[in-house]
């Protein structure tokens, strides 16, 4: 089941699910979920990453800073992660799907993303490729993302994993949890 805006606004309002949504959001949000908005925009810098079964490593990113104007300019080719000003944390019962807003993909962004399982807490970071021969342009705080949240029913393990609180990037090897 996916759950409508208005069915989790009063959670949200009193500090639960997910914490710093828009105020736009909070009052009127359209569809079947939240839009979320551009916090911090990193890219790959060095390394390589690797997922064995004991070990993973991530490539080193940097953390960009927008012009004088708040913008970020994505330039082809080149992989980068958005962290989301809003923070999640997720109850037993809920997990959240993610999808790009439409002006994304229409202008050659692609936008990756994963499932969020209950029990994570954070911001969300997603990948954002520009695909496009021209640099594309997004303001910090530009709504970028959409979150459907679903219900989750029966015993489940809560999220437990190294990404717990938002980290963007593991350059070194580390265990897997």
């Amino acid at each position: 089941m996916i759950f409508t805006p208005n069915a989790l606004i009063e959670q949200i309002k009193n500090g639960k699910i997910i914490k710093n949504l828009s105020e736009r959001e909070l009052t009127n949000a359209e569809g079947v979920g939240f839009d979320l908005q551009l916090n911090t925009l990193s890219i790959l810098s060095d390394g390589s990453g690797s997922l064995r079964v004991q070990t993973r490593r991530t490539p080193a990113t940097t953390i960009i800073t927008p012009n004088p104007d708040g913008c970020y300019f994505l330039e082809k080719e080149k992989i980068y992660l958005a962290t989301t000003t809003e923070e999640f944390d997720l109850p037993s019962d809920l997990a959240a799907t993610f999808f790009p807003r439409s002006t994304l993909f229409r202008s050659g962004i692609q936008f990756t993303s994963s499932i969020l399982p209950a029990g994570y807490k954070g911001p969300m970071t997603f990948s954002l490729i520009n695909l496009n021969s021209q640099a594309f342009e997004i303001e910090k705080g530009a709504r970028f993302a959409h979150v459907v949240f679903h219900s989750v029913e029966g015993n489940v393990g809560l999220y437990r994993g190294q990404w717990q609180g938002g980290r963007i990037s593991q350059p070194f090897d580390e265990g897997q949890v």
